[in-house]
This record gives C-alpha cells, sequence and structure tokens, in this order.
C-alpha cells in the first residue's frame, strides 16, 4: 500500500443524512466511498469519528507514528484551538475537508497545508483530499536511506487566491500556520522532506545562520552566488516559460517542488521576499492537482504579485 491516512470526522457527522431520511448521504456510505476510493489509489485509511473533541485529540497523539497524513473534518469544532495546536504538534501534512463553508474563518485549517470546502452537499471535498495525497506531492523524493517518520513531518503552508469554481466543485485554498516542534527534527535530519510544509529552520538558534546565507551586499561572508540565489526574477521566469509554450504544467511544478524542497533545507531566498517566494513555490507545486490547478490568468496574477 502507499501512504496510511487517519481520517478524523468530528462532531454530529454520525448524523449526517440521518435529518433527509434518504440513504447514499449518510456516514456509513462516506466511510464506504472513502475506503473504494483509496483503494483504487493505493492508500490505507484508519476512520475515527467522534463527538468528543479529547477523543480526536488522543487519537492524534496515538496515531501520530503509524500515519503519513491526515484529513479531518472537525465539523462544529472549526474554532477548535487545542485541535489546531495537536495538529502542529504532530506535524504531519493535513487536509481539512468541510462538507460546507463555516460560518467563520476556520482555526483548525490554519494547521493543515490545504483547504477543501463543499458548497452543494456530496462527498467529492473528501475524495479530493484523497487524490491529493495521492498525487505524490506529500511524498519525498527518492535520495538517500529511508527517513523514518518522525523525521519527515510537514507543514503547512500560507493562502493563495483562487479564481472562481464551478458552483459544483469543492473550494480549495492554501493557509498559513506557525511552525510545528516535529519540524526542526526533520531540519536536523536534512533530505528530503514528506511535505510542502513548514520551514526547516524552525528553530531560533537556526534563524541567524539562515538569514545570513541568504541575502546579499553584506561583506564577503555573507555573500551568495547569485546563481544559487532563489529570486522573484527566477520565478518569474518559469512562470513566464510555461505561459509561453516553453514548459508543460508539469514541468513547472516539478520544478517549483524542488526549489521548495531546497528552500526547506536552508537553501537562500531573495532578502525580504522569502514568505512570498515560499507562497508561489507552494502554489506552483499544487498547479497540476484537479483541486488546486492554476489557471492562466492566475499565473498572470501570481507574476503581477511577483514583480511588486
Amino acid at each position: 500500500m502507499g501512504m496510511k491516512l487517519l481520517v478524523l470526522h468530528g462532531p454530529n457527522l454520525n448524523l449526517l443524512g440521518v435529518r433527509e431520511g434518504t440513504s447514499g448521504g449518510r456516514l456509513s456510505d462516506l466511510d464506504a466511498a472513502l475506503n473504494e476510493r483509496a483503494e483504487e489509489l493505493g492508500l490505507e485509511l484508519k476512520v475515527v469519528q467522534s463527538n468528543h473533541e479529547g477523543v480526536l485529540l488522543d487519537t492524534l497523539a496515538a496515531e501520530r507514528e503509524a500515519v503519513d497524513g491526515i484529513l479531518i473534518n472537525p465539523a462544529g469544532l472549526f474554532a477548535s484551538y487545542p485541535l489546531k495546536e495537536a495538529l502542529e504538534a504532530v506535524g504531519l501534512p493535513a487536509i481539512e475537508v468541510l462538507l460546507k463553508p463555516p460560518a467563520r474563518e476556520s482555526v483548525v485549517g490554519e494547521a493543515c497545508v490545504l483547504q477543501v470546502h463543499g458548497t452543494h452537499g456530496g462527498f467529492e471535498p473528501y475524495l479530493q483530499a484523497l487524490e491529493t495525497f495521492a498525487s505524490g506531492v506529500f511524498t519525498p523524493e527518492p535520495a538517500g536511506p529511508k527517513k523514518s517518520r518522525s523525521a519527515s513531518k510537514p507543514a503547512p503552508a500560507k493562502s493563495l487566491g483562487r479564481g472562481k469554481e464551478e458552483p459544483s466543485a469543492p473550494t480549495l485554498s492554501l493557509v498559513k500556520s506557525s511552525p510545528a516542534k516535529s519540524l526542526a527534527r526533520a531540519a536536523e535530519a536534512g533530505g528530503s522532506t514528506k511535505t510542502l510544509g513548514r520551514k526547516a529552520a524552525a528553530s531560533k538558534e537556526a534563524a541567524p545562520e539562515a538569514r545570513s546565507g541568504k541575502t546579499l551586499g553584506r561583506g564577503s561572508r555573507s555573500l551568495t552566488p547569485a546563481a544559487d540565489l532563489l529570486t522573484r526574477a527566477v520565478v518569474r521566469r518559469k512562470i513566464s516559460d510555461r505561459l509561453s509554450g516553453k514548459m508543460t504544467p508539469a514541468e513547472l511544478a516539478a520544478w517549483a517542488r524542488t526549489q521548495w524542497q531546497a528552500v526547506q533545507r536552508g537553501a537562500p531566498a531573495e532578502s525580504g521576499h522569502r514568505e512570498l517566494l515560499e507562497e508561489s513555490l507552494q502554489g506552483l507545486t499544487l498547479s497540476t492537482l484537479p483541486a488546486s490547478r492554476l489557471s492562466d490568468e492566475q499565473l498572470v496574477d501570481m507574476l503581477t504579485r511577483l514583480d511588486e
């Protein structure tokens, strides 16, 4: 099997579809659809539903070493800071799924790499989340000895604007959150991390070195060769190549993923624009997935942001 995922259903999802009194839309139907799609994609699922926040927290802690990613529908607990903190502490790539947008901004979603929100019911947000995990975007490149699970934990990302979706299509967005402590261990272990997620230089001790290595014009010790520096101009050029047909969408996504992983390992980036570059690389890495595909118009918008 491929990745093993923990699926958490929040409060009252045990009553999904019960009020409507129709078959095909209940939690048991959702779980059946999830397991069927997971088998097709080569994924393994552990599914837990609870009406109690503490049970969800305990499950996250107990399963953190046994799974590779998390799919969570917090339902009414979308404003739960304990759940947010638990996801950050566990440090695995997590996707928040809601069958409809929350009444307020989701706190739990701030600790997730992606959010997929439905608009008109149905299980499509869940299935798209599975496809995102199965795409391999959270899987490390096969280089060097295999890392343990605890040495390859991810982190959330920043948000990117999306164009208008079809009415029945789920809404997906990238989100921002603070780094988890487990990512500091991943940075020390070196090599490819498991996801697009958290910044490798998570510890305060590592921050001064990262800053000195990515700036220009501060003396011979801090000078970084231009060829090794990731800049807005470099990313703009790649996007322009994609728009002009010199690169395919898949080639641009693969390049962006390589650059993201290099930045996660501490590679230098243009001073004052590191977060913007990280955000852009995340969006480009996911740009070939059905739920987060970028149109030419959105790529032009990204060019504009990189030129500001």
